[in-house]
C-alpha cells in the first residue's frame, strides 16, 4: 500500500469514527475533544515509534484524563506496555493520590502507576488559605528535585529488563541530584554545563509519515518512551523533569504543543513528546472547563462552572469574599455563583470600561483560572473513599509518600522563594484573553489571618468538608 492509499484510508476511517460518534451521542451530551485529523495522525504516529507510552493525568481527576479506548489499544492491539503517571500529586491530600493508586491498579491490571510532580513544594510550610492570593516561584533549577524521575526509571527498569541497559539514566538522575542548585540569584535555571547534553529533534513533515506498527522493539539498544495526555495535564513540565532542565514550554492554553518533538535523554532512552490531545466523552462543560480541556477564553457564560465549582470547595473562605449584599460582615447571606464574581471583582477592582461597574465576567474568567492553575484546588475521589478514607490516611504507601515529598522538597537554606502578585495568567505577551489577573493585589487587601487559618497552617485541606476534595 502506497503512501497515498494509506493516508486516505486513514481519513475515510478517521470520518467514520466522527460519524458515528456524533450519530450515537447529541452535540449537547458530547464534551469538547479534538477534531482535526492531523492532531490524531501525530498520536499514532507517536504510538507507533513508541516502546513504553506514558499516560499523564491530573491527580485531581485522573480519569477525566484516562481514556480507556486508548488503554484498550495500547496493552491490547499495539502489545505495549503502558504507564500511568499521576500527576501534580502535590495538589492532592496523599491518602488520596495513594486511593487512586490502588483504583487504577484494580481496573486496570496492565498499568504501571507512577506518581509524579514537576514542581514540588516544601511540605513542612503547608499552603494556607491566604496563599491562594499569591504565587510562589523559586529560582534556581529546581527540576531535579521533582518526585517521579526515580519511580519512572524503576517503572521502565521492570519492563525492559534484560533488553536494554537503562544505567545511563540512572547516571544522570545522580548527577541532576548532586549538581542541583538552588537560589542562584539570577531567578533563571542554570544551564547544565557538565555532562552530556540533550539533544532535542524537531519532527519534520518525513516523520508523520504513516510506517505502521513495527515490530522491532528497543532498536539499536534504545528505548523510546512516548508521552501522550490531554492538555493541561503537566506533560511539558514532567518532559523538563526528566531531562532536568526546560527544554520545553509550558503553557496553561490549550493545544500549546503543536508538533511532537523527540529528546534522546540519554543514548538509550528517547523520549517523544505528542501535543495535548482530547479524547470524546460525556462530561459536562463545568467539569470540561475546570479540567483545562475546554479553553476558558471561548467560554460565553462562566457562571455556572465557578458555581460547580464553589459548591465543592468553599471559595469564598478560601478567598476571604465579603458577600455584596452584606451591610454586617458578621451576618450569614446565601452565597450564588453571581455574588462570588461580584465579590472578587470587588476585592481585585474589575471594573467595566464605560459604567465603571463590577466586572463580574472578568472576575468569574480569573476565579475559573485559579482553578485550573491548583490555586483553587478541587479533587475528586475514587467510589468509596469516604468510607475508607481512614484507611487509606493510615496507609503504608501513604506514609512513604508523605516521606518522599519531604525528601524532595526543598532544604535548609538552599531554597529561595519569592512572593509575586497575582499577575496575569497569559503565557505571551500579545494574547488577547488577558482579563483574569492582569493587576497585582497589594499586602493591604491580603489578610494576614482569618477565621480557620491557624488550623489550616496544619492542614492546608482543613478548610475542605469530607466529600469536597
Amino acid at each position: 500500500m502506497s503512501k497515498e492509499q494509506l493516508m486516505s484510508q486513514e481519513e475515510r476511517s478517521f470520518q467514520d469514527y466522527l460519524g458515528k460518534i456524533h450519530g450515537a451521542y447529541s452535540s449537547e451530551k458530547l464534551s469538547y475533544f479534538e477534531h482535526n485529523l492531523e492532531t490524531w495522525r501525530q498520536l499514532w504516529r507517536v504510538l507507533e515509534m513508541s516502546d513504553i507510552v506514558l499516560l499523564i493525568t491530573d491527580i485531581r481527576h485522573p480519569v477525566v484524563n484516562f481514556p480507556p479506548a486508548l488503554y484498550e489499544y495500547v496493552t491490547g492491539e499495539l502489545g505495549l506496555a503502558l504507564v500511568l503517571v499521576l500527576n501534580k500529586v502535590d495538589l492532592a491530600p496523599p491518602a488520596l493520590v495513594v486511593a487512586w493508586k490502588h483504583y487504577f491498579h484494580q481496573h486496570y491490571p496492565q498499568l504501571h502507576v507512577v506518581l509524579s510532580t514537576s514542581f514540588p513544594r516544601d511540605p513542612r510550610t503547608p499552603q494556607d488559605p491566604s496563599s491562594v492570593l499569591k504565587k510562589s516561584r523559586r529560582r534556581g533549577r529546581g527540576w531535579t528535585r521533582a518526585l517521579g524521575p526515580e519511580q519512572l526509571l524503576r517503572a521502565c527498569e521492570a519492563i525492559t529488563v534484560g533488553k536494554v541497559d537503562l544505567s545511563s539514566w540512572r547516571e544522570k538522575i545522580a548527577r541532576d541530584v548532586a549538581g542541583a542548585t538552588w537560589g542562584n540569584g539570577s531567578g533563571e535555571e542554570e544551564e547544565e554545563e557538565d555532562g552530556p547534553a540533550v539533544l532535542v529533534e524537531q519532527q519534520t513533515d518525513s516523520a508523520m509519515e504513516p510506517t505502521g506498527p513495527t515490530q522491532e522493539r528497543y532498536k539499536d539498544g534504545v528505548v523510546t518512551i512516548g508521552c501522550v495526555g490531554f492538555p493541561n495535564v503537566g506533560k511539558s513540565s514532567l518532559i523538563n523533569g526528566l531531562v532536568g532542565r526546560k527544554v520545553v514550554s509550558v503553557s496553561r492554553t490549550p493545544g500549546h504543543t503543536r508538533y511532537f518533538q523527540t529528546y534522546f535523554l540519554t543514548p538509550s532512552v528517547k523520549l517523544c513528546d505528542c501535543p495535548g490531545l482530547i479524547f470524546p466523552s460525556l462530561l459536562p462543560r463545568q467539569l470540561q472547563v475546570l479540567a483545562g480541556i475546554y479553553p476558558i477564553a471561548q467560554i460565553q457564560e462562566p457562571y455556572t462552572a465557578v458555581g460547580y465549582l464553589a459548591s465543592r470547595i468553599p471559595v469564598q473562605a478560601l478567598l476571604h469574599l465579603r458577600h455584596p449584599e452584606a451591610e454586617d460582615p458578621s451576618a450569614e447571606h446565601p452565597w450564588y455563583a453571581w455574588d462570588i464574581c461580584e465579590a472578587w471583582a470587588e476585592k481585585r477592582g474589575y471594573k467595566t470600561a464605560k459604567a465603571a461597574r463590577n466586572d463580574v465576567y472578568r472576575a468569574a474568567n480569573s476565579l475559573l483560572r485559579l482553578a485550573v492553575d491548583g490555586r483553587l484546588s478541587l479533587c475528586f475521589h475514587p467510589p468509596g473513599y469516604s468510607e475508607q478514607k481512614g484507611t487509606w490516611e493510615s496507609h503504608p504507601e501513604t506514609t512513604e509518600l508523605v516521606v518522599l515529598q519531604g525528601r524532595v522538597g526543598p532544604a535548609g537554606d538552599e531554597e529561595e522563594e519569592e512572593e509575586e502578585e497575582l499577575s496575569s495568567s497569559c503565557e505571551e505577551e500579545g494574547e488577547e484573553d488577558r482579563d483574569a489577573d492582569e493587576e497585582g493585589e497589594g499586602d493591604e487587601e491580603t489578610p494576614t489571618s482569618a477565621p480557620g487559618s491557624s488550623l489550616a497552617g496544619r492542614n492546608p485541606y482543613a478548610l475542605l468538608g469530607e466529600d469536597e476534595c
